[in-house]
């Protein structure tokens, strides 16, 4: 009866955690890249879920600026209220950026939360593309 009763708890916890793995698509595969604009996947994490959404957009930022050799101040990023649709990367650098969806976890092994985030940002810094909307349950792009 015991082992029972320990089998029915393994498969319960196991089910559970199974649960909280499934992800939506476009976290593990962004959409493609357009001929104005690409997606970008960014995580953050914090013991708010606040803390870690402005941590992954920051980080989102921060990579962006990074992959055109720009450096930026990830704790100033970390500040920056809103979505914007133009961050100033630096004195010189407007970075047009757009949040377009966001999944957040629960952290099992400690406290706090865990922040993905899909950003449509810029190809060409110097030009402010006009972004699509996306749908985050089906993937694609909307007109």
């Amino acid at each position: 009866m015991r082992i029972i009763s320990l089998t029915i708890l393994l498969i319960t916890c196991t089910l559970f955690s199974f649960g909280q793995g499934a992800m939506p698509s476009w976290v593990q595969c962004p959409p493609a890249k357009t001929t104005s604009y690409y997606y970008r996947v960014s995580q953050g994490t914090g013991l708010t879920e606040e803390a870690a959404t402005k941590k992954a957009f920051a980080m989102a930022i921060f990579e962006s600026a990074f992959a055109i050799g720009i450096p930026v101040d990830i704790q100033k990023m970390e500040q920056m209220e809103g979505d914007s649709l133009l961050v100033e990367a630096s004195r010189y650098v407007k970075i047009p950026i757009n949040k377009v969806c966001q999944y957040t976890r629960e952290l099992t092994t400690r406290r706090g939360y865990k922040v993905y985030i899909l950003c449509q940002v810029a190809n060409d810094v110097h030009q402010r593309p006009k972004f699509k909307s996306f749908n985050c349950i089906t993937n694609k792009e909307e007109e």
